[in-house]
């Protein structure tokens, strides 16, 4: 049963649409609004359930997806008729949804980017805003204003798919990859079963575990080789330094604060390195994962090579913070982005 229910709850939303028009249409206004409330509590605990009990799928997510789709769709349709604004905001989300299914017919993959939630969430408090506004005709909601904001959003979420796939379309393994050095060095982890899982364990933001330390090894890697630094070491503990035991978002139980993932994670990691790669490992390696987490954690880096991973790991790491700026292509730094992702995709 936990494995149907959460995929239940998205089914519903879905079967739901054509009452949602058929209110909307005769404007059935409040069943309508406890009709969306009903959904969005339906949309809040299918994804929450299927996280609690470890029962997440692939259909799942697609379904969540569609659902998602469906309703806004449904619901724009319904508000068309008292604004004029929403059938642009209508058209923009149909173009998006084709794309998406474009993109997954070529690819078979469809990336969820930060700025396409925040466009989603962004999208629904102005559905809710403008039934809202039909209902409480005496308060006045700057509807126009929230259109505008939702277009906005729609517009950059539209050129980060269509940049994002770009990308993805042009990447080219390379064919000298597994005969360069940082391979060589970084073989045995990249080839372990165990540390393979981590594609599946989620970072923090639109990347796997995988994706994020493949990033700060090399970039680690890279430096320590320009500094004349211990860059083999760099390349191993980078790839080692969050190989912890399994997702913190799945992670329900109340722990004491200082116990919490963060504090951690990097004690963890350096216990599982030992584990799985012993002939890897060095004092000064063990060293660099366990101190990788400062200022957090209180133990201070005693190594040149300690420090350059925590910084690399720190700006690597915020780069999920800045991507909604990263909707305009001219500020993306194409040729570093071309090198990132032939270094660091090719391997998957």
């Amino acid at each position: 049963m936990k494995k149907i229910i959460p995929n239940i709850l998205t089914l519903s939303r879905l079967l739901v649409i054509p009452l949602i028009i058929y209110l909307g249409i005769y404007d059935h206004t409040y069943s309508l609004l406890i009709l969306a409330f009903f959904i969005a509590l339906t949309d809040f605990l299918d994804g929450r359930l299927a996280r609690k009990w470890d029962v997440a799928s692939e259909l799942g997510a697609k379904l969540d997806a569609i659902g998602d789709k469906c309703l806004a769709l449904s619901l724009l349709i319904i508000l068309i008729f008292n604004y004029h604004g929403f059938f642009y905001i209508f058209i923009l989300e149909c173009l998006i949804a084709l794309f998406n299914i474009y993109t997954y017919y070529k690819t078979k993959t469809v990336e969820s980017l930060l700025i396409g939630k925040i466009k989603t969430w962004v999208i629904f408090i102005t559905i809710l805003l403008g039934l809202l506004d039909i209902i409480l005709t005496k308060i006045h909601i700057p509807i126009k204003l929230f259109i505008f904001l939702t277009l906005l959003f729609q517009m950059g979420s539209l050129i980060e798919y269509m940049n994002n796939y770009a990308l993805n379309k042009n990447k080219k393994k390379s064919p000298t990859f597994k005969k360069s050095e940082y391979y060589k060095i970084v073989k045995e982890i990249l080839e372990n079963e165990e540390f393979l899982k981590r594609k599946n364990y989620a970072h923090h933001y639109n990347e796997s575990v995988y994706d994020h330390v493949l990033r700060v090894s090399y970039d680690a890697y890279k430096i320590g080789k320009k500094l004349h630094l211990d860059y083999k070491a760099l390349a191993i503990a980078g790839l080692l330094h969050d190989f912890y035991d399994k997702p913190w978002q799945e992670t329900f139980d109340k722990t004491p604060f200082f116990k919490k993932h963060a504090f951690v994670h990097a004690e963890q990691a350096r216990i599982n390195a030992l584990k799985y790669f012993p002939n890897l490992m060095t004092k000064k390696i063990e060293s660099m994962i366990e101190t990788h987490m400062f200022p957090i954690n209180k133990k201070i880096p005693k190594y040149k090579e300690s420090w350059i991973l925590t910084i690399v790991d720190k700006a690597d790491s915020l780069d999920f913070l800045f991507h909604p700026l990263l909707m305009i292509p001219k500020l993306r730094k194409k040729s570093e982005k071309r090198e990132k992702v032939k270094i660091y995709k090719e391997v998957k």
